[in-house]
């Protein structure tokens, strides 16, 4: 007979079925038998259990069926570590009418009998499975609980650590790595893009995420190079804050709120005024467009009041022009009075950035951040309902029972009473939310020299320009200059407010209590 020898082992480094012993029991089962022995196929470092049938050697086993009489392995859970996989591999085998032989184990697997046992031995090798599975599982959270670290991908901004109370290791902060999400956290806030960002980061030497250079085990790429999903990844994840993450999760404790075992790289309100941040941006009415035009929303028609937006000529030259007269046609039916005037694109952004510039190149920035207010109403949710999962721990699944555990639920009834009183008392006596000028140490100049397209325009806008374009002169120079209205600080905001349709008397507040005759 013609026999296969099949060899797995989860790790290399467990010597009770060691490789080389699972090889020496089935040859010696071959050699008893008078079994011509034709193929050795090994999974090393394969779990049985996750990877299912998907595993490469006994892949090439199955495909080879028709060149085996017997297919022979040390044990059944060397075959498979679940019902349904031995089972299936059964199926396969006695389809082809390959026989399978444990080099360890008494069965007859051409007999009813025979099978039946081995299914037997399959459904408790399961079960050993699933209860190693859930002693390690439970193994981690407890050493996670302690602020142990347990293998695994390093969270960016922190590095594997000796154990300073004792045995095993800790994630502690990678100040260098700190400093790079605390620098890309700022650049955020101060309303810059994660493209932008992200190439930045890839021209300097900056490793990235996934760099060889800051994680410590598993696979890794050796890139350098930033992308923006990575950022986003990276300042959406709780761990910043101290947390521990189980399963995309953070762990809770008794209290019902997240677990936090190590340094923070984020204070918690840098983490909101964060994330209030990234939500406006993956707002769709509120995201800028990336290469948009320089004067989208600076250029409006003085005939209709309608905003002016790029168009290619005949000629491939980019112009501006008013669509005012199609929006009237599509609103009421009717052409209407504009008739939709349009000037030459890089001409006209030549003149209005002159003027700008010409106005507060020298002039220092200053951004205006939003300072996020204090909020615990998402803490004081997660108390409450911690303490509607404790009471149908108690009332429905009939926990807690006897004087032990009834004075146990009543401990942990009033600690989290006692949370929810404070929490809800630290959220009458809020920090409200607010702005503040944080100085740039740059001059318009300066930055319009960085910035790309998206954030010359953001500078346009936020010095207040708006540019009135009126009706082209008949035989005219190819720019007419004085068919511009230039404009900008509160006389401009007051006119695009206007001309938008969203009112002037909010802006006019808005300069008395902001403007201090410098720009922002």
């Amino acid at each position: 007979m013609r026999a296969a020898i099949y060899v797995r082992l989860s790790r290399d480094t467990e010597e009770s079925t060691s490789p080389e012993r699972q090889r020496a029991a089935c040859g010696a089962l071959c050699e008893a038998r008078g079994w011509t022995v034709i193929a050795v196929e090994e999974d090393i470092d394969v779990s049985g259990f996750s990877r299912g049938l998907d595993r490469p050697g006994l892949q090439r086993i199955l495909t080879r069926l028709a060149e085996f009489d017997v297919i022979v392995f040390f044990k059944i859970d060397r075959l498979a570590r679940s019902t349904v996989d031995f089972a299936e591999i059964m199926k396969l085998s006695e389809a082809q009418g390959v026989a399978l032989a444990s080099a360890t184990e008494p069965l007859d697997l051409t007999s009813s009998m025979g099978r039946a046992m081995a299914k037997v031995i399959a459904v408790f090798a399961e079960l050993e499975s699933d209860t190693t599975g859930m002693r390690v599982s439970s193994a981690h959270e407890h050493l996670r609980r302690e602020g142990r670290y347990t293998g695994g991908r390093v969270p960016y901004g922190y590095r594997v650590a000796p154990n300073p109370d004792g045995a095993g290791k800790v994630l502690e902060i990678n100040p260098e790595e700190a400093k790079t999400v605390r620098m890309i956290v700022e650049r955020v806030l101060a309303k810059d893009s994660l493209m932008k960002i992200a190439t930045d980061l890839s021209k300097t030497d900056i490793p990235s995420p996934g760099h060889t250079s800051r994680q410590t085990t598993g696979k890794r790429s050796a890139s350098k190079q930033w992308y923006t999903n990575t950022l986003k990844k990276l300042l959406t994840n709780p761990q910043l804050l101290g947390q521990v993450i189980e399963d995309g999760k953070p762990i809770l404790r008794t209290d019902g709120l997240p677990l936090v075992n190590r340094s923070p790289i984020l204070d918690m309100d840098t983490w909101n005024a964060l994330q209030n941040e990234l939500n406006r941006r993956a707002n769709p009415g509120g995201k800028r467009r990336e290469g948009t035009s320089l004067l989208r929303g600076v250029l409006y028609c003085q005939v209709c009041d309608s905003r002016m937006y790029t168009y290619t000529g005949a000629k491939g030259q980019v112009r501006y022009r008013c669509i005012g007269r199609l929006k009237n046609r599509q609103r009421t039916g009717e052409q209407g009075a504009c008739y939709g005037p349009s000037v030459p694109g890089k001409n006209t952004e030549a003149h209005v950035t002159a003027d700008f510039l010409d106005k507060f190149g020298d002039l220092p920035v200053v951004r205006v951040v939003e300072r996020v207010g204090e909020d615990f109403r998402p803490q004081i949710r997660q108390a409450e309902e911690a303490l509607s999962d404790l009471e149908k721990d108690r009332y429905e699944h009939g926990l807690f029972k006897g004087d032990d555990g009834a004075l146990r639920y009543a401990m942990q009834y009033a600690k989290l009473e006692e949370r929810l009183a404070s929490l809800k008392e630290r959220q009458r006596n809020a920090k409200p939310a607010g702005v503040e000028a944080m100085p740039t140490g740059k001059t318009h100049a300066e930055l319009w020299e960085e910035a790309d397209i998206a954030g010359k325009r953001d500078l346009l806008l936020n010095a207040g320009a708006f540019v009135h374009v009126a009706p082209a002169r008949r035989g005219g120079p190819k720019l007419d200059t004085s068919r511009f209205s230039v404009f900008f600080g509160e006389d401009g905001f007051i006119r695009r407010a206007d001309a938008d349709g969203k009112g002037t008397a909010p802006v006019i507040d808005t300069m008395a209590e902001e403007m201090d005759g410098t720009l922002f």
